[in-house]
């Protein structure tokens, strides 16, 4: 395998265990994975959502590299919902593997939802509200001030898996692709977590433990949350000059607040009205997904 870029990306979807797996991944000695882990550097139809337009830059971040290296990764979950990554990473590495995790729509999108509230990518923090602007958003309308890229907003779009893996294998041969369901990964974490290493042809381990990444929080102030993540000029100017008294090159005074500003949170459940749209909009998408990857997907439904 080509040691100098990338081999492999886990492309998505989001809030489907793609954080869990990749940090899992990172402490393989065998393994990296890119600091940040999403770049998103691909994702040309996201401006906003890149760390860099730079490929050099956007190599830097594949760090530790050493004679042990098999596998070198980019975990970054908009690939696969973007119309024009996976055609830009085909052009990058076309003998990449891809990684692919999946979760039941009606999981999947209310948690996105939240996320979106954490990044300030959305503002409207009634899940079945933002959901009725679906039409809206998609003619560029209702966007929330500091949404980085629209399109991910759109709730009823963003969970449709069969379209996003139909342009998937127009480029990449099913024998490179990997797919994997949420409830799987949950179920049996270290059974999948060994066919992730043998498809990308590393190593079994002596691992048993599999923390849990990524649970379910909210920002405790939406305005507190948007200071830090949009950070005005006063405010960074005001951080710069303290760095230089100081003599710091960092300051975590951002992540510190960030943790006191968050909850955990236990996510309420659809109410029926709104789980009965939220499964018109995807059945059609749901039983076409099971027929690509020859799955019983009956339990999404109910």
């Amino acid at each position: 395998m080509n040691k100098i870029k990338p081999n492999f990306f886990i492309i998505g979807a989001p809030k489907s265990g793609t954080t869990a797996l990749s940090e899992y991944l990172r402490e393989h000695d065998n393994v990296v994975i890119s600091d940040p882990k999403e770049t998103h550097f691909f994702t040309s139809d996201m401006l906003k959502m890149r760390t860099t337009d730079n490929e050099q830059t956007y190599l830097n971040y594949f760090k530790n590299i050493s004679d042990k290296t098999i596998a070198i990764g980019d975990a970054s979950v908009w690939y696969l919902y973007s119309k024009e990554a996976i055609r830009n990473v085909f052009k990058f590495n076309s003998m990449a593997k891809i990684i692919v995790m999946l979760r039941n729509p009606l999981e999947m999108v209310p948690s996105m939802h939240a996320q979106h509230l954490i990044s300030t990518d959305e503002d409207i923090n009634d899940f079945e509200t933002a959901w009725g602007l679906n039409r809206n958003r998609e003619n560029g309308k209702s966007i929330p001030k500091y949404c980085r890229a629209p399109q991910n907003i759109v709730y009823s779009k963003i969970a449709l898996y069969s379209e996003q893996l139909d342009r998937l294998y127009q480029y990449f041969p099913k024998e490179q692709v990997k797919i994997i369901l949420f409830e799987d990964f949950k179920e049996d974490t270290r059974k999948v977590y060994n066919e992730v290493l043998d498809f990308l042809g590393v190593l079994h381990e002596e691992r048993d433990d599999f923390p849990v990444i990524n649970q379910n929080t909210a920002s405790k102030s939406y305005w507190l949350k948007t200071l830090v993540v949009n950070q005005p000029k006063g405010l960074i100017l005001l951080k710069n000059m303290i760095k230089f008294i100081l003599k710091k090159d960092q300051l975590n005074i951002a992540s510190a607040i960030n943790e006191l500003n968050t909850k955990k949170v236990k996510r309420k459940p659809l109410n029926e009205k709104l789980k009965q749209e939220m499964i018109n909009n995807y059945i059609g998408d749901i039983k076409r997904l099971s027929i690509i990857i020859n799955r019983d997907l009956n339990n999404w439904t109910k």
